[in-house]
């Protein structure tokens, strides 16, 4: 057994920089290259650091779990740091190392495209070397878990492709009704799942054309959009989805069906109810009949349940399977 400070010890003696350097090698050797070749959108003549520097700052920092650019310019901002950045970009003639008010200015003018196309490189990369491949689901398929998220909320609004959201309530005061809108970004990502990691191979922002919209951009309309670039990107690729239940509908079987794809999604009671209705008819008839054909018994040291199931329930000529686990 290894006791806290024994394992501080023994990361001592790790370069954790030759380590990373090392990975970048093995997985990723034109990364630098990619970083180089980024369209960069400054205007030329005032530049004094390349889209190389700029980029591997961001990914040093976040390696480096720094939780701020502030904190990443004043812990980089040392000679040994600055000449390891150098003999890692190949800039032996590396003098100083950029403000973080430059990279942040360089990252609001740059097309999200670009880094895109980085990182689908990375991924496919990956693919290519097998590394993943025995976290598969059946050994065949690759789970991606798709999912929303916020990522700002403001009380005032932001830009004209804010979501809105409208609360009402009580004036603790006056006892008045009120109203209050919340101004939103959201961003639904799709991440593959490879054992205890996730890793994210496509973005989708939620979010309106303008403010003057009808209909506010949504979950699903960004699902949609995300599915085609997927498809687009991974061609070939076996995908399993793995979502909540507000995807267990219709035109989300169907797109999955069009595009080859088995999924997983959560399933609510309430989300449709012929498919509950017709799953609790049937495991009703076989529990009256003693049969229970379609039940497995959980017996764990500290867990007990049960596991029911029933496959190729109709919905609208699709056949769906549905799985209850009680623990």
């Amino acid at each position: 057994m290894v006791t806290r400070k024994e394992k501080r010890e023994m990361e001592k003696e790790v370069n954790y920089l030759f380590e990373l350097l090392k990975t970048q090698n093995h997985f990723f050797k034109n990364l630098n290259k990619l970083l180089k070749e980024v369209d960069d959108p400054r205007h030329q003549s005032y530049i004094t650091y390349d889209t190389e520097v700029l980029l591997m700052m961001v990914i040093l920092k976040n390696a480096c779990n720094l939780k701020s650019m502030r904190e990443m310019t004043n812990e980089f901002n040392k000679e040994e740091c600055i000449k390891n950045v150098g003999k890692w970009l190949g800039n032996e003639d590396l003098e100083e190392l950029p403000h973080y008010d430059t990279i942040n200015d360089f990252l609001s003018r740059l097309n999200p495209a670009e880094l895109e196309r980085i990182r689908i490189d990375m991924i496919k990369k990956l693919f290519k070397k097998r590394c993943f491949d025995s976290h598969r689901i059946n050994g065949e398929y690759w789970g991606i878990a798709i999912d929303g998220t916020g990522i700002f909320t403001f009380d005032k609004k932001h830009c004209e492709h804010c979501l809105r959201r409208v609360y009402k309530y009580t004036d603790k005061e006056t006892g008045e009704e009120k109203t209050k809108t919340i101004y939103m970004h959201h961003v639904l990502e799709a991440k593959l799942i490879v054992g205890n990691m996730v890793l994210s191979v496509a973005s989708e922002f939620i979010e309106n054309e303008s403010e003057d919209v009808k209909k506010q951009d949504c979950e699903l309309k960004a699902f949609y959009r995300l599915t085609a670039r997927l498809k687009d990107t991974f061609k070939k690729l076996p995908i399993c989805l793995i979502a909540d239940s507000l995807y267990a509908c219709e035109n989300v079987f169907k797109q999955c069906k069009a595009n080859n794809w088995n999924y997983l999604f959560r399933f609510k009671e309430d989300r449709i109810k012929s498919i509950t209705d017709e799953f609790q008819a049937l495991k009703n008839m076989e529990e009256e009949e003693g049969k229970k054909a379609n039940v497995v018994k959980i017996r764990e040291s500290e867990q007990r349940g049960e596991i029911t199931w029933v496959n190729d329930i109709d919905y609208r000529g699709l056949g769906v399977n549905v799985f209850e686990c009680e623990v």
